[in-house]
């Protein structure tokens, strides 16, 4: 399910709620093509502690917490 957002300034964006498949397969650069610096050092750290095993871990996480910092950024659901 897609989750269409919208701030203060007009700008929209659309989210997809659930497992994330862009990070299964490219990990640690989907924030950061997203502009989601919290979410990339979380990435890169998580990555660089566990060898990469979380690169199978965070897809199931990810989206979810992308969305609430977005909501956190004054973003409002359309």
């Amino acid at each position: 399910m897609k989750i269409k957002l919208k701030n203060d300034a007009g700008v929209t964006t659309e989210v997809k709620d659930g497992f994330s498949w862009t990070s299964l397969f490219f990990g640690i650069f989907v924030p950061l093509v997203r502009g989601d610096m919290k979410g990339f050092v979380f990435q890169l750290a998580a990555a660089l502690l566990t060898f990469g095993i979380s690169w199978l871990i965070v897809p199931f996480i990810y989206n979810k917490r992308y969305l609430n910092r977005l909501l956190e950024k004054g973003y409002k659901v359309q």
